[in-house]
């Protein structure tokens, strides 16, 4: 995360975090104070709690691809459930399809980190509606006592959008528009626009480890209507805050 005179930024992952984070420290230099980069909401030092938060938020369909492409349960498999428990499932791993990652990403990966037990663990659904990994990894950014948030969900909550109350209030900035609303955001607490109109014509940021993802490689393409499907039930607290996504062709 990063502390700003003005506000806290949280790097929630494969959203466009590394873009704002280079942007920032261009815009800020040393009055920017850059600590525990993938810190959630839950990790505000006290004397930074009363700032703002803003964060970013992008496509559950497309940050999955992104996921994928970027490899990195690949290149670093111990920080997830572990090579073993991949290969138990899926002995050609790392050679998986999209859909045998999605299928691996919401068995292994949710209620883990590290090959044990996160502590993250909701019993309210049958097998076929049960949360995601993106939910999991949301609540776990962006609410209050997110474990027992987590673990208390159910049909109800998520029809009726009660889960919002122990939400943090975030600004969320979309991915697919990061520049003109970056841009907006930070004219929006104070600075100059001639201070931050370089964000409207910057280049893109990637991060240096992982793997590329390829040119031209659109989500739609992964995905079958079924697969599509799947992760509009997974991720449906996602898809209930951020209706804009839920309508997507694909």
């Amino acid at each position: 995360m990063i502390f700003t005179p003005e506000f806290v930024f949280i790097h929630f992952t494969k959203a466009g975090g590394t873009y704002v984070e280079e942007m920032l420290g261009r815009i800020y230099g040393d009055r920017r104070v850059d600590v525990n980069q993938h810190g959630t909401c839950n990790d505000i030092p006290e004397e930074h709690r009363g700032k703002p938060i803003v964060s970013t938020v992008r496509n559950p369909y497309d940050r999955y691809v992104s996921q994928y492409r970027y490899g990195w349960w690949k290149i670093s498999p111990q920080e997830y459930c572990g090579e073993e428990v991949m290969r138990a499932m899926y002995p050609h791993h790392p050679d998986l399809t999209f859909e045998e990652f999605l299928e691996l990403a919401n068995t292994k990966f949710v209620g883990c980190h590290r090959g044990t037990p996160n502590g993250f663990a909701n019993h309210n659904f049958p097998p076929a509606r049960r949360l995601g990994w993106h939910t999991e990894s949301f609540v776990r950014f962006y609410f209050h006592n997110p474990r027992e948030v987590f673990a208390g969900l159910d049909e109800e909550a998520l029809a009726s959008g009660s889960f919002r109350r122990d939400m943090y209030d975030v600004h969320f900035i979309h991915t697919e528009t990061l520049r003109r609303e970056l841009h907006d955001y930070l004219i929006s607490v104070g600075l100059r626009r001639e201070a931050v109109e370089f964000l409207l014509t910057s280049e893109r940021v990637l991060p240096e480890d992982g793997l590329r993802r390829p040119d031209n490689d659109p989500w739609q393409n992964h995905y079958t209507p079924a697969l599509k499907e799947l992760v509009r039930v997974r991720e449906r607290l996602i898809f209930h805050l951020f209706p804009e996504y839920d309508g997507e062709e694909g």
